[in-house]
């Protein structure tokens, strides 16, 4: 099955997805029975066409590739290519009382990909709505469809609208759409997705169509460019949600600047992390530091830097010792910790943003070692970002879009190449305090460790939180590792409680009990989404989604 026209990332979604796996049971949709589903395909068949009304072998495409025993397996997966045509699929799953389950390129890896979270679900893709639609070089926007990468998107800038820098993840072969709508991030300036969309267009689970804020006065010149409002503001409702399809986004882009610095601050062992957190903490409240740090330990840092094995290091099972944590900081010239960040600007604004660092990165990490490069346009040409990346190999930070980190869950595997790369995450908020980051990040890794997992950790430091995201690599393959992964991640659960924390994102099987957490006044947060579910979607069509919102009435089993 062809999702992308790059060989490069067609063939990595093809050895991540489908090869080496095994088939999937088949499965209905709760309380539909063979011959009414029958009549379901052929009605989306006649709406999207045979080729794009997927069931069989062609669902492990729409599935978790890291969860074992098919546990999260969709019915059929139905891939519309424009607002008619879903408007068309909702019509037939309304009168069949079909759940539905949204996706963009379902590359939610690490918290369950495209797999719906309703076992039977008939996943919606909607890969194929791949259009860029407008971008601005001279306001500094994008508009596009779902299907459209973050691949897509820095081709097409650097190919047509050079003077823009699009924010990229890690590994850019995701929606820019998908990626925004479940608060995820990339790396500059502008790295915060959700936070710097501008409006979206969504189809409701009734087919009407709606577009939020500006977009809301047809033709208004303010659509992708304004957030404020006349009344409430309802971006929000479909972020993590399940209460509309989106299907068109704005989102804004960072300009070029004339110069460009990364910087990586290290500190050495484990305990200086309270004091790298107050320092990274000062300087992004201040807005000295202009985009959102990467603050990773020891073992992401080596994996971002060379996709190191863990077998260059320790042979034994068991989370990595001492020694083996020491050979990693040898070979890849690391500390225990690294904080990465990048100043864009003038030169002289650069270089005034670089000491400014340096004075309060000495104030509370006397010991840290400061590296940083800048780099100019020549010859009075523009920054060249493709340059930058292969220097640095850090094109996120300047809108250069890679896929070769992916390369970062075969961490776990046999030397013998067997085994199937995986991993699952879990990602608590935590506020600027760093005694209480130090004591929760101990007893996270004291987890790792009794569960026999080393401890990665690849957080970002916000405006005024930190997200810790605890990367669990292994062998999706060994049935014992995955159920040992399942038993880490409700144990970090449990933990978090103790520490009243939250988290922003859940693998599926834990979005129950992660939004459980959000308990305030008996749950009158999730009481108050269950009655826009209701009201917007009677029969819950829309798969019951991230904020665990069921429709009224209606107990899937």
């Amino acid at each position: 099955m062809q999702f992308y026209k790059e060989p490069e990332i067609q063939n990595l979604h093809a050895s991540t997805f489908v090869e080496g796996r095994q088939s999937l049971e088949r499965v209905l949709p709760p309380g539909v029975s063979n011959d009414s589903f029958q009549r379901v395909l052929d009605a989306f068949r006649s709406i999207v066409g045979t080729g794009n009304t997927k069931t069989g072998d062609d669902l492990l495409n729409f599935t978790d590739p890291f969860t074992p025993n098919n546990q999260f397996t969709p019915s059929a997966a139905v891939c519309p290519a424009n607002i008619a045509e879903i408007q068309a699929i909702l019509e037939v799953a309304n009168k069949h009382s079909i759940p539905l389950w949204t996706c963009s390129r379902g590359k939610n890896l690490g918290y369950g990909g495209a797999a719906p979270r309703l076992k039977g679900s008939v996943v919606l893709s909607l890969y194929r709505m791949s259009h860029i639609l407008e971008v601005n070089e001279k306001l500094g926007y994008a508009v596009v469809e779902p299907g459209v990468t973050f691949w897509d998107l820095s081709q097409y800038c650097m190919d047509t609208a050079p003077s823009l820098w699009p924010s990229v993840p890690f590994i850019s072969w995701g929606s820019v759409v998908g990626n925004t709508l479940d608060r995820g991030f990339g790396y500059n300036m502008v790295g915060c997705h959700y936070e710097h969309m501008c409006g979206v267009e969504a189809v409701l689970a009734n087919g009407d169509l709606v577009r939020t804020g500006q977009w809301a006065a047809e033709g208004a010149p303010t659509g992708p460019v304004s957030r404020q409002s006349f009344g409430p503001s309802v971006e929000g409702l479909f972020v993590q949600s399940n209460l509309g399809i989106v299907t068109k986004l704005a989102i804004w882009l960072q300009p070029r600047p004339e110069s460009y610095m990364n910087v990586v601050v290290h500190v050495h062992d484990f305990e200086d992390i309270e004091e790298l957190l107050e320092a990274m903490a000062e300087l992004r409240r201040d807005e000295i530091i202009q985009n959102d740090p990467l603050l990773s330990n020891v073992i992401a840092s080596a994996l971002s830097q060379g996709v190191a094995k863990r077998s260059e290091f320790q042979q034994s099972d068991g989370a990595l010792g001492e020694e083996a944590i020491e050979e990693i900081k040898r070979k890849y010239g690391l500390a225990y910790w690294s904080c990465n960040f990048d100043f864009y600007g003038t030169k002289e604004m650069v270089l005034a943003r670089l000491k400014k660092s340096q004075e309060v990165i000495s104030k509370w990490c006397p010991t840290a070692r400061l590296d940083h490069r800048l780099f100019e346009g020549e010859a009075d040409q523009p920054l060249d970002p493709k340059v930058i990346e292969s220097v640095t190999v850090k094109g996120e930070s300047v809108g250069v879009a890679t896929v070769w980190k992916a390369g970062m869950i075969n961490y776990a595997l046999p030397d013998d190449g067997s085994g199937h790369g995986a991993h699952s995450d879990f990602a608590p908020l935590l506020p600027f305090n760093g005694r209480l980051v130090k004591d929760w990040l101990q007893a996270a890794k004291s987890l790792y460790g009794e569960h026999d997992f080393d401890f990665l950790l690849g957080g970002h430091v916000f405006r005024r939180h930190f997200i810790a995201i605890h990367q669990t690599m292994y062998n999706s393959d060994d049935e014992g590792q995955a159920r040992r992964v399942n038993r880490l991640m409700d144990a970090l659960e449990k933990k978090s409680r103790e520490y009243l924390l939250t988290n922003y994102r859940a693998h599926l099987r834990q979005m129950d009990i992660l939004q459980d957490h959000y308990n305030f006044n008996n749950h009158a947060y999730k009481r108050l989404l269950q009655t826009v579910k209701d009201a917007l979607d009677p029969r819950g069509i829309l798969s019951p989604g991230k904020q665990g919102i069921w429709p009224r009435g209606k107990e899937w089993k």
